[in-house]
C-alpha cells in the first residue's frame, strides 16, 4: 500500500457518497463505515483531489498516510530534529575517530622519545584520525623491523579516543663468560646426545652419562711426560634431560576470548529494543560497549554509537582420551615456556593418572634434548 492515504469523510449521508465513489471507479483499498454520517476509506494519494468533486457539504480529511508518503510526511514534520540528530551523530562519529591522547606504558624517557618519533612518522599523534586495524598492524611490524635490536614485542591498542602503546624491550644477549683458561662442564645430569670440542681435551663421548658440573671438555691437557698444558676449551654439549611434570585438566572447558577485531556500529533503541543500523559486517559473537549516545528526555528512543568487539566462545566437553591429549600439550608448553635451552621433546610417558570429579590429574615423565653447555674458569690456584 505504497503512496496511499486513509481518508475520513463526514456528511449528511455517507452511503450516497460511497455510491458516487463506486460510480467514479476510484480504487478503494479499504472501506469502513463508522455510522451513516461518517466513512473511512483508503485510496491512492493521486485520487484524493477527486473526492471534493461530489459535494461541498462533506468534510474530507486525511487521517493517515502509508508507504513513502508516510516517510516524507515524517521527514517534513520533524526535519529540523532529524537534521540536528544527523549533524550530532556526524560530529560524534568524527570526534570518536580522532586521537586525543597517546599513552606509552613505560617510565624510560629514552624509549618514550624513540616511540614518539616513530609514531609521529606514521601520523599517529593528537588530533589526527585513527588508523584501521590493518594499518596499525603494519605500522607495528615496521617499527619492530626498524628497531629489532630494541623491541622484542610491541602492541598498539585503541581505547576510546586514546592509543595505548605497550612493548617488551629486547634483552641484550648475555655475553658468554670467556676466560683465559677454561673448561666446559654440564649444567644438568644428562645422557650426552652430541658433543663437539674445537679446542681442549674431550673427556666424554656420545651416550655417556654426565653429572651436573662434571667436566666434558677440559682446558687442562695432560702430556705423555705427565706435564700439563692449560688452554681455553671451546665447544658444546647436548644432552637428554628428564623432567616430571604434573598437570590437572578439566573434562569441560569454557572460555570467552576477544579476537582483537572491533568496529563502530550505529544503533537505534526504542523502548529497550535495540536495532543495529547498517551492520556492514556481522560478528557471530561479540561484546558491545556504548561510546556515545543521544536520547529523548523520556528515554523512549535513543541513538548510540557502540563499539562491537568480536569474540570466540570455546564451549567444549572432552572424553578421557581427549583430556589426556590436551594435558600432554599443556605439559609440553609448561616445560618449553620456562626453558629456552630445549631443542626438542624426545618422549613423554604417563607415570600416574587420577580421575577427580570434573578433571583428570596426570604426572608425566618427559625426556628432552637440550643445550647443557656450561663454561667454568680454571682458577690460578689450579694452575699453580
Amino acid at each position: 500500500m505504497n503512496n496511499t492515504v486513509e481518508v475520513s469523510i463526514k456528511g449528511r449521508n455517507v452511503n450516497n457518497y460511497l455510491k458516487w465513489l463506486l460510480k467514479q471507479r476510484i480504487e478503494l483499498y479499504k472501506i469502513k463505515i463508522i455510522n451513516y454520517k461518517e466513512l473511512n476509506i483508503i485510496i491512492n494519494k493521486k485520487d484524493y483531489s477527486l473526492l471534493f468533486n461530489y459535494s461541498k457539504i462533506y468534510k474530507i480529511t486525511i487521517k493517515k498516510e502509508y508507504g513513502i508518503l508516510k516517510i516524507k510526511s515524517f521527514i517534513k514534520k520533524y526535519h529540523l530534529i532529524l537534521l540536528s540528530i544527523i549533524i550530532s551523530i556526524s560530529i560524534i562519529y568524527f570526534l570518536s575517530n580522532l586521537i586525543f591522547s597517546i599513552s606509552i606504558i613505560t617510565n624510560d624517557k629514552e624509549m618514550i622519545k624513540i616511540l614518539n618519533k616513530e609514531l609521529d612518522k606514521y601520523n599517529i599523534k593528537r588530533f589526527k584520525l585513527k588508523k584501521s586495524i590493518d594499518e596499525l598492524n603494519q605500522i607495528k611490524e615496521n617499527i619492530l623491523k626498524d628497531h629489532n635490536d630494541i623491541f622484542e614485542w610491541l602492541e598498539i591498542t585503541e581505547s576510546g579516543t586514546k592509543y595505548i602503546v605497550k612493548f617488551v624491550e629486547r634483552q641484550k644477549e648475555k655475553i658468554i663468560n670467556e676466560y683465559t683458561y677454561q673448561s666446559i662442564t654440564s649444567s644438568k645430569n644428562a645422557i650426552i646426545t652430541d658433543i663437539r670440542a674445537y679446542s681442549g681435551e674431550k673427556i666424554k663421548k656420545i651416550n655417556d652419562y654426565i653429572s651436573k658440573d662434571e667436566v666434558a671438555i677440559s682446558g687442562i691437557i695432560s702430556k705423555p711426560d705427565n706435564s700439563v698444558i692449560y688452554t681455553k676449551a671451546k665447544g658444546y654439549i647436548y644432552g637428554e634431560v628428564w623432567y616430571k611434570v604434573d598437570v590437572e585438566y578439566p573434562y569441560t572447558y569454557y572460555e570467552e576470548k576477544l579476537t582483537g577485531k572491533n568496529k563502530l556500529v550505529l544503533s537505534f533503541n526504542l523502548l529497550n529494543n535495540k536495532i543495529s543500523l547498517f551492520p556492514y559486517k556481522k560478528y557471530k559473537e561479540f561484546k558491545t560497549k556504548e561510546k556515545y549516545s543521544l536520547k529523548d528526555q523520556f528515554n523512549i528512543f535513543k541513538l548510540s554509537i557502540d563499539k562491537e568487539y568480536e569474540e570466540i566462545i570455546y564451549d567444549e566437553i572432552y572424553t578421557k582420551e581427549e583430556a589426556i591429549e590436551k594435558a600432554k600439550n599443556v605439559a609440553k608448553d609448561k616445560l618449553l615456556k620456562g626453558n629456552n635451552k630445549i631443542i626438542n621433546i624426545k618422549n613423554i610417558i604417563i607415570l600416574n593418572k587420577e580421575e577427580l570429579n570434573s578433571k583428570i590429574k596426570i604426572s608425566f615423565f618427559i625426556s628432552t634434548e637440550e643445550d647443557i653447555t656450561r663454561i667454568i674458569e680454571i682458577k690460578k690456584e689450579e694452575i699453580s
